[in-house]
């Protein structure tokens, strides 16, 4: 707890009416003086009974760069205060500058940068009295992480991979072969509603044809050399998510993990937070010798290996990366912005 700029008046007034009244005899100076110093004694009991408020938050939704999304913070206690976050400098915060009346729901919009997963927390919390005499900080637990999945990028025209999703034999596409039972991913222009119709169960039947024959599945080997891990992720995620909208189970296998074949929206942010997670390195060589697909990323660029054949994608840009810091994380402060600290501005 420390006194404002505001004390120092207070407490001006109070001592020298005193010292005045001790002087000329004028009594009635001390009507100033009380008020002053039960002012003093009032703030500093109600600061002091604040305690250390709590926090409680969840992490914002996940998405790709340059997406907006909202953190939202709860934080218990009964007294004035402002709520400062701790913002990455992977991440961009726009933010308010505002005192709160505890408890309170502050919220903040942030911009996603740079693929990672961003720690974001834990607050500062900087509590008042009514009158602004005293302030005392605190900084509880409560952290949330802020998730940037790789940027995509649109593989569509690359001929190696058109020809891999089967995206070059357009005749096959209407070359109809059979129905099967309905798998989540599936797109809802292929169910054959007349056959689902006659199915006692309420199933739904989709149609397949010829080129879905081929295949059903794709495995995705990726690795990377140091430093290019960022361009090895946005490959795997553009041809992972290009896959899974055609209708194909896809696995994943990358330095951070693995992520077994699936279909679906749940297993597609499976792939997508694997991948937003991972860092520089190699599968190991089971999974890159039974993969249909090794993509590996080095200074020459992407490489998709097919079928025993190299072939160079172009996955664009590496996103840039996140200006180093002095060891201590920018804050972004919940409310509208200024520049003070947040002891000076709440005290005023």
């Amino acid at each position: 707890m420390r006194p404002t700029w505001r004390t120092v008046g207070v407490v001006g007034v109070a001592v020298g009416s005193i010292l005045m009244a001790a002087a000329s005899g004028a009594r009635a100076l001390n009507a100033l003086a009380a008020p002053a110093l039960i002012a003093l004694l009032v703030s500093v009991v109600q600061v002091f009974l604040a305690g250390r408020p709590e926090i409680d938050r969840e992490d914002p939704v996940p998405g790709h760069p340059g997406e907006s999304r909202t953190v939202e913070l709860t934080v218990d206690g009964g007294a004035l205060a402002r709520v400062t976050d701790a913002v990455p400098p992977g991440v961009a915060a726009e933010g308010y500058d505002r005192r709160v009346t505890l408890p309170a729901t502050v919220a903040y919009e942030i911009e996603l940068g740079a693929r990672g997963a961003w720690d974001l927390g834990p607050p500062r919390v900087v509590v008042t009295d009514v009158l602004g005499l005293f302030v005392r900080s605190f900084e509880p637990e409560g952290t949330a992480t802020a998730l940037v999945y790789p940027p995509l990028v649109d593989l569509r025209e690359d001929d190696a991979v058109a020809r891999l999703l089967g995206y070059d034999t357009a005749t096959d596409r209407q070359a109809f072969d059979t129905i099967r039972e309905y798998a989540p991913g599936d797109p809802l222009r292929d169910v054959h509603w007349k056959s689902s119709a006659k199915r006692s169960d309420d199933d739904l039947v989709v149609k397949q044809f010829v080129s879905e024959q081929r295949e059903s599945t794709l495995t995705i080997a990726a690795g990377a050399t140091p430093g290019h891990d960022d361009a090895m992720a946005s490959a795997a995620a553009s041809l992972a998510v290009l896959a899974m909208d055609a209708g194909l189970s896809v696995g994943i296998t990358c330095p951070a993990g693995e992520v077994p074949t699936g279909r679906g929206q749940a297993h597609r942010r499976h792939v997508l937070d694997l991948l937003a997670r991972t860092g520089p390195g190699q599968p190991a060589r089971p999974a890159r010798e039974g993969a249909d697909v090794v993509l590996t990323a080095d200074e020459d660029g992407v490489t998709a290996t097919i079928d025993g054949q190299d072939h160079h994608l172009s996955v664009g840009p590496t996103p840039p990366e996140p200006p180093e810091g002095d060891g201590e994380r920018a804050r972004a402060v919940v409310g509208s912005s200024g520049d003070a600290s947040a002891e000076q501005e709440v005290s005023r």
